[in-house]
């Protein structure tokens, strides 16, 4: 998880000000080691998989009572960016493991239709 600040908040002179926060699922593929999800969260939830596929949210969110947008404007070539009705989320999710054409398979694992990451800002 990252949470972004900013000291540029007009009114806050001098004090930090939280604008957003975002779920990076993608450094789960990078970093499998015993200390990347908390350990209370492990507890909780157990194991967390390396990969989300974004039918799967998509479902859970449709399920919801919310829709899903495809947002033009921040969609790229190698991603896709979603947006959820009702809220600030963004949703990014792997368009195109091969962004550089080489014809082999992201190294990492990231497979077309992996959420990247989830963000509020």
């Amino acid at each position: 998880m990252e949470i972004n600040f900013s000291p540029d908040q007009p009114g806050r002179q001098g004090r930090m000000s939280c604008f957003g926060f975002g779920v990076k699922i993608q450094r789960l593929l990078y970093d499998q080691s015993p200390n990347t999800v908390p350990s209370p969260l492990s507890r909780e939830y157990g194991e967390f998989a390396p990969r989300v596929p974004f039918q799967e949210l998509r479902a859970a969110i449709l399920a919801l009572g919310h829709t899903i947008e495809l947002d033009k404007h921040n969609t790229s070539s190698d991603m896709d960016c979603y947006r959820v009705s009702a809220s600030a989320a963004r949703i990014h999710v792997v368009a195109d493991p091969d962004r550089y054409g080489s014809g082999d398979p992201d190294p990492d694992g990231h497979q077309r239709g992996d959420v990247w990451s989830v963000d509020v800002w």
